[in-house]
């Protein structure tokens, strides 16, 4: 297959994953009430989030069709290494809310948070829910938290993990920042691109 196809596949099931999780934290958010707050971007406020590069393949693709691509690449040169996602918009009057210019593909990490499990020290699932959560909204967590040790289906961050990391282990693997995470991604996607020019 050649690398241009090879990599537009990736991402297709990149997508597919995603819509899997969307229909996980949809159905765990109907079934125990939990949500996000109005507005609220106070988990993207961090910079401590990571993604693997494949999750990032749908944004660089995406942005590689709008001609942007040069500009991102631009901006993650331009900020600190260890700065908050570039795609993430504070709102300017209510500090801890914002937006995220690239919502619909969003990684994995971003699509999750709030609404999935990671094994514990004792290898139960345990919910891991944002901190605005756990003030705001404190008696839907441990309602949810509940139900989840009395058994009921929810998302989980490391089976998520694993399928990426099934799709294309060189790519899937390894965790890094977000933005480093793009810019990989980008610089992978504008290699296919090259590649196929030079081929004809």
């Amino acid at each position: 297959m050649p690398l241009h196809s090879f990599t537009s596949d990736l991402s297709h099931r990149v997508l597919e994953l995603y819509s899997e999780i969307d229909r996980q934290t949809a159905e765990f958010r109907t079934a125990t009430g939990l949500h996000c707050l109005p507005g609220c971007g106070q988990c993207c406020e961090s910079a401590t989030p990571e993604a693997t590069v494949i999750e990032l393949l749908p944004a660089a693709q995406e942005l590689f069709s709008r001609r942007e691509a040069q500009q991102w690449l631009e901006r993650i040169a331009s900020i600190r290494e260890n700065e908050r996602c570039v795609f993430y918009q504070p709102d300017p009057l209510i500090p801890g809310n914002g937006r995220c210019d690239l919502y619909i593909l969003r990684p994995s990490v971003c699509r999750l948070f709030g609404f999935a499990v990671i094994k514990n020290k004792d290898g139960n699932p345990e919910l891991m829910p944002c901190r605005r959560q756990k003030e705001q909204i404190p008696v839907l967590v441990k309602k949810a938290q509940e139900a989840i040790s009395r058994g009921m289906a929810v998302p989980s961050f490391n089976y998520f993990f694993l399928q990426m990391v099934a799709l294309e282990p060189s790519l899937g693997r390894q965790r890094v920042p977000i933005n480093q995470a793009l810019q990989f991604a980008l610089e992978r996607y504008g290699l296919t691109i090259q590649l196929m020019k030079a081929n004809g």
